[in-house]
């Protein structure tokens, strides 16, 4: 038995070292089958099934019109989501949750937030909720001592996976962007949305579902007609007013693109707005202010989001409302228990 395992062991030693040299081989330029198996020194069948476990393990792989393979550090942005009126259609309205940036594995990260927010979804009989990305918290040289845990792309994942809340009936849609777990993306070429989907369904979990990078964009079917939103996870910076980003970027739509609803992530700010006639939402986030904001003097501003609004039959948006849940620092709940003992 010692034996067979031994042997077990030398067999996936070498698999994984033939699996790290054609993911290197692959990230640096685009390859042939023959032309990968000749420079892993293999039969074009194991490079074949070494190709098969890299897909399998999340990477980006893909094959171009030259039959040619490659890891691409980058993943084609947008995606459509047709919602059905059974999944959201109460009547004339529709009504979901909103949560951003709530950068799970960040000792910031407030998950206490989080589970409040999905009792209150729940309670609400909230079926979807949206998260316009930052999932997690992803690693580089500013962030790495902000981390819970060891650092590597696997142990966000699980984490991830284990503690973003769960409630019967809610699904949240989210999309994955440029920065924090986008850094995944562009520096080791995993596929992060995909791969933090397939952790979740490993561990029996449904409910989180990747719908795009940087952006999607969601139909409100009616009987003659449609709305639609954009979700964004736009980049850049904060500017001087918490308006001005989301006017700037619907000022960069041209008039047959315009959404009805744009709701955006990254930028940790709460805003509602109206800009050229587009419904505009800034979620706030799930984080408490970090050192790299306070040292860049930037405000968080925590909590979360119902929206709700009337659809005519013709698809136009006629009625709206955003509810802005918000919440304070942990201490301000510490004083309030001690309040309580009084």
């Amino acid at each position: 038995m010692k034996v067979k395992q031994v042997a077990k062991r030398e067999r996936d030693r070498k698999l994984n070292e033939v699996d790290k040299q054609a993911r290197k081989l692959l990230l640096g330029r685009p390859r042939t089958l023959i032309s990968l198996a000749d420079a892993l020194a293999c039969a074009p069948k194991v490079a074949k099934q070494s190709l098969k476990r890299l897909e399998a393990a999340g990477c980006n792989l893909r094959v171009l019109d030259s039959g040619e393979a490659e890891i691409s550090r980058s993943i084609p942005e947008g995606a459509k989501l047709v919602v059905k009126s059974k999944d959201f259609f109460d009547g004339k309205c529709f009504k979901f949750g909103v949560v951003a940036d709530t950068h799970l594995y960040s000792k910031y990260a407030r998950l206490d937030v989080l589970e409040c927010l999905y009792d209150i979804f729940a309670r609400e009989k909230i079926r979807t909720v949206f998260l316009p990305g930052n999932m997690i918290d992803g690693e580089c040289s500013y962030n790495k001592y902000d981390l819970v845990g060891p650092s590597g792309f696997d142990a966000q994942a699980e984490y991830f996976a284990k503690h973003f809340p769960k409630r019967d009936g809610i699904v949240t849609r989210f999309i994955t962007g440029r920065d924090h777990e986008g850094w995944y993306i562009s520096r080791e070429g995993i596929n992060v949305g995909q791969r933090l989907q397939q952790t979740a369904e490993e561990h029996g979990r449904k409910d989180l579902v990747c719908i795009g990078h940087v952006e999607a964009d969601i139909h409100f079917k009616a009987k003659r007609g449609q709305a639609w939103m954009r979700m964004m996870h736009p980049g850049g910076g904060s500017a001087y007013a918490i308006s001005y980003t989301e006017q700037k970027v619907v000022e960069s739509f041209q008039g047959g693109e315009k959404p009805h609803i744009l709701l955006l992530g990254h930028y940790h700010k709460f805003n509602q707005g109206y800009p050229r006639e587009v419904h505009t939402i800034q979620a706030g986030c799930v984080q408490d202010q970090t050192h790299f904001m306070r040292v860049h003097k930037l405000q968080a501003m925590v909590g979360g989001c119902i929206v709700r609004f009337h659809q005519a039959d013709t698809g136009e948006i006629n009625r709206f409302d955003v509810e802005w849940m918000p919440f304070y620092d942990r201490g301000f709940y510490e004083k309030r228990d001690k309040y309580k003992q009084w």
